[in-house]
């Protein structure tokens, strides 16, 4: 090649990059007489995406001229490796951020588990005046569900339907999740029904949420409806009918779900279809055909599998096999406490107190410890968490104190109920 300009040197590094050859890219890089902008964030997102964040913040820091699409890069980078503080301290020194920039960081602190920080950097980019992208709800709308509150919920789906894009399938479907891990069906639907032509992803959100809240008819009414409007089923929307049949007891429907996976779409039954017959089967007390299916698997059975059935032996009283099973998930999980919980009923069940007092020791002594479970409650919009003996809340004292008085007067009811029923004798 007879002269190399910048968008040569720039193309050859992409290559490099694209092949996932990164030392040669940056060995280009190095060598070029004249980097511009474009050269450094093809470096930087190359290092990003190679998973080496800390090299492409050493490079994003050397950059003469950053410009909004370096920061954006850099931001996204570090949210994706989970350096959450570090992209809001870059953020926060950006000169001037634009909505792609905002949707960065909205989106890395809900993929961490921050949906408050979340929704809290999304309203103050309202107050600032920029304009929200159909990819920003997707991320704001993804936090309210993880929060789970009903009222914040609806209050920021008014945003988008504000902006008319209540008719964008990716808002969309994030929505009909939002409003179904919420518990808000009417909502929903509604959001289902005002979309003009509902793709796979938003049958699947209905069909999926449905079935995970006990809802197993509808989540096959829905199914079915699917295939009406020729929108052809995935393994995603075979889990949620099969788990909608096992919720529901619907055995023989769920069998042929099964059987029609293979037969009328080719589609191969993964790991989490053989679980969920597992559990139908064990669920409906056919204990004995949920344990074939395990014995027949074509793969190396996980813990999930003995699980499912050491709980189907537990509702049903079926000791021996509930053994079997709990023999297995110790040889898999010697120390994971909810299995260890689980193998204890089983063994309490079937008089082996030996062993229940082996795995109660097992457990004291801290190498499988149970985790401390919560409880929380939404109160105008904000979510109070309570664990057991919890005194850290900072109106425990008042709280403490309603308690004792309800007890106080459950104490005097029952009080008054055992001297009625005195009396009629």
């Amino acid at each position: 090649m007879g002269v190399r300009d910048s968008v040569s040197w720039n193309v050859m590094i992409r290559c490099y990059l694209e092949n996932e050859m990164v030392e040669h890219a940056r060995e280009l890089f190095d060598r070029m007489p004249d980097r511009t902008s474009v050269s450094w964030n093809t470096m930087i997102m190359g290092y990003i995406k190679a998973g080496k964040t800390h090299v492409a913040l050493k490079l994003f820091v050397a950059m003469p001229e950053k410009d909004v699409v370096s920061w954006t890069a850099i931001i996204t980078g570090l949210c994706r490796a989970s350096q959450v503080d570090e992209a809001w301290r870059l953020f926060k020194q950006m000169p001037e951020a634009n909505a792609v920039s905002w949707s960065s960081i909205i989106s890395g602190f809900q993929q961490n588990g921050f949906a408050i920080e979340s929704l809290n950097v999304f309203r103050e980019m309202l107050l600032v005046g920029i304009v929200p992208t159909p990819h920003l709800f997707t991320s704001v709308l993804s936090a309210c569900a993880d929060l789970a509150i009903v009222s914040v919920s609806e209050q920021v789906y008014c945003q988008p339907l504000k902006r008319g894009f209540h008719g964008n399938n990716h808002v969309g479907n994030s929505a009909i999740s939002m409003f179904v891990k919420t518990g808000s069906f009417y909502n929903a639907r509604r959001i289902f029904l005002d979309l003009d032509k509902p793709d796979r992803v938003t049958w699947n959100a209905m069909i999926v949420g449905f079935a995970q809240h006990g809802y197993g008819l509808e989540a096959m009414m829905i199914f079915h409806q699917m295939q009406k409007a020729q929108v052809l089923p995935d393994g995603i929307s075979y889990m949620g009918v099969l788990h909608g049949c096992s919720h529901c007891g619907f055995v023989q429907e769920g069998r042929e779900y099964f059987q029609s996976m293979k037969m009328d779409y080719g589609i191969s039954p993964g790991p989490e279809h053989f679980s969920a017959m597992v559990d139908l089967y064990a669920r409906a007390g056919k204990l004995k055909e949920a344990y074939e299916i395990i014995l027949e698997l074509p793969f190396k059975p996980t813990t999930i599998f003995w699980r499912t059935l050491l709980n189907g032996c537990r509702i049903w009283g079926n000791t021996e096999l509930g053994v079997c099973a709990a023999e297995q998930i110790l040889k898999l999980e010697p120390y994971n406490s909810s299995a260890c919980l689980m193998v204890i009923n089983i063994f309490a069940l079937a008089g082996k107190w030996k062993e229940v007092a082996k795995m109660r020791a097992q457990m004291r002594d801290g190498a499988a410890r149970k985790e401390l479970g919560c409880s929380w409650i939404d109160i105008k919009g904000k979510n109070h968490l309570f664990t057991t003996g919890d005194e850290i809340h900072p109106e425990a004292d008042q709280i403490y104190a309603v308690v004792e008085l309800f007890a106080y007067d459950m104490e005097k009811y029952y009080l008054r109920l055992d001297r009625f029923s005195d009396g009629l004798e």
